[in-house]
């Protein structure tokens, strides 16, 4: 794994210890920024994964993007998704089950502009692969 995607993970991983150690307080919003916690099912271990991620809201739903900073491979929690796709969520104290789609051609191209809008990085991450992001919509159960 390149060096870049390493400090990242370690990023990712760090906000995801404080957003349970503070139950969300804090580290839940950045600038325009809202971030959620995300459980998914490991499609090889079986054990629940929990990462941290940038959302947008779409029709009240929490909607996140698998850019994975621009890697030309899938996020391990969308491949988690593909496989299993009950979830759990927290955003801030509140914590929730719910089910994660990938979104359609139409509802990605709608939801675009507000991560690039939140996330001006996004365009860059494109850019940089072929790989068109997915963007997942999760839905409470």
């Amino acid at each position: 794994m390149r060096r870049r995607y390493r400090m990242a993970a370690i990023l990712s991983r760090w906000h995801g210890f404080l957003y349970r150690l503070l139950n969300g307080r804090l580290v839940a919003h950045y600038a325009n920024a809202d971030f959620l916690l995300l459980t998914t099912m490991g499609r090889l271990s079986r054990r629940r994964r929990t990462v941290a991620l940038l959302y947008v809201t779409n029709q009240g739903n929490p909607a996140v993007i698998a850019s994975f900073g621009g890697n030309s491979m899938a996020p391990a929690w969308l491949l988690n998704i593909r496989d299993e796709p009950s979830v759990k969520v927290q955003i801030g104290g509140d914590r929730w089950g719910g089910s994660a789609r990938i979104a359609s051609h139409e509802e990605r191209e709608a939801l675009w502009p507000k991560f690039v809008t939140v996330f001006s990085g996004y365009e860059k991450y494109q850019s940089k692969t072929s790989r068109i992001f997915p963007v997942v919509i999760i839905t409470p159960d």
